[in-house]
């Protein structure tokens, strides 16, 4: 057990970058998945909880007749849906100087459906005292004691509420006036003579569930057995469905929900193809410590779990860490539904089963694909393992048979190319992780530029701003940890170049020329992959197009790879000029 435990010290400490790399790599990508992943959930518990607490009413009715409802039919709706549950009350519109003010006439300060919510002030104690909606980005700002004038009459405000019912900071649409919007919503504190506005609630407040289908099913039942029995001609009805600000806001949350299926999965996969290209091309190098380990009497089960540990330590170092992460990034995105709604506050309660799914998927994975290419590995017998691999011999490229290009390179850049060409694992595993990373950073871009055009969507925006950070971190680190395993596989090469009299400046050159050319092909391969990408996302959650996309935006998003390949080789440099020559060069002995 000793031994066991010393043997995976050394592993620990010997590949220590890597081990920071894979832990980093996890915390990006759990906390972003978790974190995109969580808000849809939060806006769903906040919007229940709110439709229970301000007792937000199901169906709204509103007369076609001057006179309003009748007793008879009022009578029936008490008598269906109980008088508890059922809010009357008188409104109008009134246009003046091209601004509509919609005036309320109930008993505001016992109403037990659609409260308001006093924000400043308080309620009416007088007849010509009002309370007025808050402002909004159209809906007029007013003080406390400012005088309105409503049909000849002078109210003064007594209070600033929020309706439950106009939660939209963007426009709200007059019901009176086709395609214009409301500059002031004003409450009066009486009982009114004439109803022709009615609020009703269900019974069952648990049925709601941020607009499930068993919900909606009940209203649309609802809706046309009260319509079939007042009367298409004589009243509007209107569920919560047509609601400007609730619906929309759960609208975006289901957008929010698309957004995370389609990139929780893309950044997965770029995560896995990441872990997968260290632990394998890792095991390639133990090659021989395996082979002594073997000669040792360790089984091959007590081999690979060495190296599984290894990967789950760092994932679950990762997965614990990216909590934090994803708690915050949830909260953000939360916040940033403020600039567009007055959200309730955001629930307290914390759901692990995003992120205890984004995170068991990874170290599963994770474990998995290690245990795979370690059985594979140790299944060798020793002497094959102890025996160095043979040097690739090397092939003539596609280039060389354009000679016209070919013949006008220097020798530097033929030696170049034939090594990124001549390793082909090496050479995929680096440009498919490197299209990746460029395809997840121009959706974010594509998506930001459509959300600043359309406008009203500071969620989205947000959103976009989030996936371009951690989508640039997430390309940093797989360009870093990619350039960190070639530079380690060739120790012996940098080593030899060295020792033949190359400068610092020409080694690095030498190597970093590579992975400078597979970033590049990356880059580019990465635009058209991500247009496709982008079009897939657009048409899945209904927002956006490709034409609102600036057109440097196409050329940003893979210059913004080539600066973290290039920042990636900056971090490198001093790796590889203090390489060690003479351990390097020995390494085969």
């Amino acid at each position: 057990m000793k031994a066991s435990l010393k043997v995976s010290f050394r592993l620990f400490k010997k590949y220590i970058t890597r081990l920071l790399t894979i832990i980093a790599i996890v915390i990006v990508s759990v906390g972003f998945m978790s974190g995109l992943g969580e808000v849809k959930n939060k806006i769903d518990i906040a919007q229940n909880n709110f439709y229970i607490s301000e007792n937000i009413s199901d169906l709204y009715l509103k007369s076609k007749r001057q006179y309003g409802f009748s007793l008879n039919e009022i009578r029936y709706l008490n008598n269906k849906f109980g008088e508890n549950n059922v809010l009357k009350s008188f409104s109008y519109e009134l246009k003046n100087n091209n601004e509509i003010t919609r005036v309320y006439s109930f008993n505001i300060v016992d109403a037990k459906i659609n409260k308001l919510k006093l924000l400043e002030g308080e309620f009416p104690k007088t007849e010509n005292e009002v309370v007025v909606e808050r402002k909004t980005n159209t809906i007029k700002s007013y003080n406390i004691g400012d005088v309105i004038n409503i049909n000849n009459i002078n109210y003064f405000v007594c209070g600033i509420v929020i309706n439950p019912l106009i939660l939209i900071e963007a426009e709200e649409p007059s019901l009176q006036f086709e395609n214009e919007h409301l500059s002031n919503v004003v409450y009066l504190n009486s009982t009114q003579f004439i109803t022709n506005d009615v609020y009703i609630t269900l019974e069952n407040r648990e049925l709601f569930k941020s607009f499930n289908k068993k919900y909606k099913a009940e209203v649309e039942k609802l809706k046309q057995e009260t319509q079939q029995v007042i009367g298409e001609d004589n009243v509007v009805i209107l569920s919560l469905y047509e609601n400007v600000g609730l619906y929309s806001m759960h609208s975006y949350a289901e957008k929010v929900g698309l957004i995370t299926i389609i990139f929780v999965i893309f950044f997965l996969l770029v995560t896995l193809l990441v872990v997968y290209s260290t632990m394998s091309r890792l095991l390639d190098e133990e090659r021989s410590q395996i082979a002594c380990l073997k000669t040792m009497g360790f089984s091959d089960y007590g081999i690979v779990n060495k190296y599984v540990m290894f990967v789950l330590i760092a994932t679950i170092i990762g997965g614990l860490l990216a909590f934090g992460v994803g708690y915050g990034l949830t909260s953000i995105i939360y916040s940033a539904f403020n600039m567009q709604y007055i959200m309730p506050p955001l629930p307290k309660t914390i759901n692990f089963t995003y992120y205890a799914l984004t995170f068991g998927i990874i170290t599963l994975s994770t474990v998995l694909l290690t245990v795979a290419t370690g059985i594979s590995m140790v299944k060798n017998k020793p002497i094959t393992l102890l025996t160095p691999k043979a040097p690739k011999s090397g092939k003539k490229v596609f280039i060389e048979k354009i000679s016209f290009i070919w013949n006008k390179l220097s020798f530097k850049y033929k030696s170049t190319l034939r090594n990124v060409f001549l390793f082909k694992s090496r050479f995929f595993m680096t440009v498919i992780s490197i299209i990746g990373s460029t395809v997840l950073v121009l959706a974010g871009m594509g998506l930001l530029d459509c959300a600043i055009k359309l406008g009203d969507s500071d969620s989205i925006v947000t959103i976009s701003c989030a996936l371009i950070v951690f989508s640039a971190v997430l390309c940093l680190l797989v360009i870093y940890n990619i350039t960190n395993i070639n530079v380690s596989e060739r120790n012996r090469e940098i080593a030899t170049l060295m020792v033949l009299g190359y400068t610092n400046k020409e080694v690095t050159n030498y190597i970093f020329r590579e992975i400078y050319i597979m970033s590049f092909i990356g880059a580019i391969l990465g635009v058209p992959l991500g247009l496709g990408f982008i079009y897939f996302v657009f048409d899945l959650i209904s927002f956006g197009a490709i034409q609102d996309i600036n057109w440097y935006t196409w050329v940003l998003a893979p210059l913004v790879t080539m600066f973290f390949s290039f920042l990636s080789t900056m971090f490198l440099y001093k790796k590889i000029v203090k390489t060690d020559m003479n351990s390097s060069l020995k390494i085969l002995e």
